[in-house]
């Protein structure tokens, strides 16, 4: 007589008992629920599926996939970072301006992260950025410069901004200067911290 086939394995067993069903294996009244067998898309229904999953994703803070606007977050720091030294160095941005008085940015590098968040429709800018600029211009009439730190610029503390103008030793209006800047730069700053938020969340 031939032996007997032997059992199958654990997985296998499970496999051809149940198919998509085994979890149903216990429950009585197993037949009264839906098949859950996956089911071959046919005409326009595999066209729209496919189309779907192909949609290149956009470049704006929302995207296809979160059309329901409940949350969506992207890296923004590469754009972000390029967009603040463009705006603390157009020609047009004064950080101090008085009678007599004009100091702008010459130099600027930033450093630090962002990220853009879509929460139910509403997009918002992040970022904890940190800011080493060149000033130069005139102060009471006379010819000034120096280096400022912005050790942290962080959007959810545009308020709390701490700024740390430098002069060069010597140079006692350059000083009188960088004492002005530490209060009186606040406004800018914080105005191209806003003009950044907007920029970048254009569509």
């Amino acid at each position: 007589a031939e032996a007997p086939a032997p059992a199958a394995s654990g997985a296998a067993a499970v496999a051809a008992k149940s198919g998509y069903t085994y979890w149903k294996r216990d429950i009585g009244d197993a037949h009264v629920l839906p098949a859950c067998t996956p089911q071959k898309l046919e005409g326009e229904e595999k066209t729209a599926a496919t189309e779907k999953a192909d949609a290149p994703r956009t470049s704006s803070v929302g995207s296809s996939w979160n059309a329901a606007g409940t949350w969506e977050e992207k890296d923004m720091s590469v754009g972000a970072r390029a967009e603040l030294e463009r705006i603390l160095c157009d020609e047009g941005f004064v950080l101090l301006e008085a009678e007599g008085t004009r100091i702008c940015v010459c130099k600027a590098t930033v450093s630090g992260d962002s990220q853009a968040y879509n929460i139910r429709g509403r997009p918002r800018l992040g970022f904890e950025l940190k800011v080493s600029c060149s000033w130069k211009g005139t102060f009471e009439g006379e010819e000034v410069s120096g280096e400022m730190q912005i050790p942290e610029l962080d959007s959810s503390d545009l308020d709390g901004i701490d700024l740390r103008p430098t002069s060069k030793k010597g140079n006692e209006a350059a000083k009188k200067a960088a004492d002005a800047l530490k209060k009186g730069a606040r406004p800018a700053i914080r105005k191209a911290a806003e003009q950044l938020s907007a920029n970048m969340l254009k569509a």
